[in-house]
């Protein structure tokens, strides 16, 4: 889940606004664990409706895996044509919706809502310029079932906005283990990536390094409009960048050129 770093094009203006049970992914805890490999994803055929803790394993090759919900309807028949357009477009193809996923490290959790239906587990990471890694097999069709007694939503510690493009509300936290409330107010999908700054390093430093004086810690993957997910963290007290990579649909630039970029003091 290691993102790319396109931040070089970032415009300084912005700166001021596994075992055999991995092999095969698992549900049997009431969540569903998604395993990540090149040219294959290991995921549950199907999981029980509501608020689903997510974890993904991967093999440290740059794979993000979100889930998207399908059109209602949809079957595994529809699943390439899905695929073939994820590819390529810079949003989430007209008909489904991010639900949001790990972006970074080599495993990660976040808590998603499930509503009853198809959808479909895919690596949205590049395997070149061109596609993505769910065109050359990692994705998965995932029926979702009806359940009686969905487990509530997580009680969140703080709650990031996200707009088209920024990320309002408070810039200081308290250290140690949160769950962040990650919440889509913008009309695009967006993500949440965190940073956190070398010692005495500023976030136009950051920026002019193109992101080499930080290190990514933690990050919620592509959410769509009006949707909200769960993001557990343990930070240390420090200086954090929040930013959003995920590209325009119209100037396909990505939204941290746009503004979508904040310093954010953990204490």
């Amino acid at each position: 889940m290691r993102g790319v770093r396109p931040i070089a094009a970032l415009a300084l203006a912005a700166c001021g606004s596994a075992g055999r049970e991995a092999a095969s992914g698992s549900s049997t805890d009431g969540g569903l664990r998604v395993v990540a490999s090149a040219g294959a994803l290991a995921a549950p055929d199907s999981v029980d409706a509501g608020w689903t803790r997510l974890r993904v394993d991967e093999d440290g090759a740059g794979h993000i895996v979100v889930v998207f919900r399908l059109a209602d309807g949809a079957t595994a028949a529809d699943v390439p044509a899905f695929l073939a357009a994820l590819d390529t477009a810079a949003a989430t193809p007209a008909g489904a919706v991010a639900l949001g996923g790990p972006e970074v490290g080599d495993s990660g959790t976040v808590v998603l809502e499930l509503a009853p239906g198809p959808h479909v587990v895919a690596c949205v990471g590049r395997r070149d310029p061109k596609h993505r890694h769910a065109s050359a097999g990692e994705a998965r069709l995932l029926v979702v079932r009806t359940a009686r007694g969905a487990a509530p939503a997580p009680t969140p510690t703080d709650t990031v906005a996200m707009t088209d493009f920024a990320f309002p509300g408070a810039d200081r936290w308290r250290a140690g283990a949160r769950v962040l409330a990650v919440r889509n107010d913008g009309r695009q999908d967006h993500q949440l990536r965190l940073a956190r700054l070398r010692d005495g390093t500023t976030l136009r430093e950051w920026v002019a390094s193109e992101g080499e004086t930080g290190t990514d810690v933690a990050g919620m993957a592509r959410l769509g409009a009006g949707r909200t997910a769960y993001l557990p963290v343990a930070l240390p007290a420090g200086e954090y960048v929040a930013y959003c990579l995920i590209p325009d649909a119209r100037t396909r630039q990505p939204h941290a050129m746009l503004g979508m970029v904040r310093a954010l003091h953990v204490e």
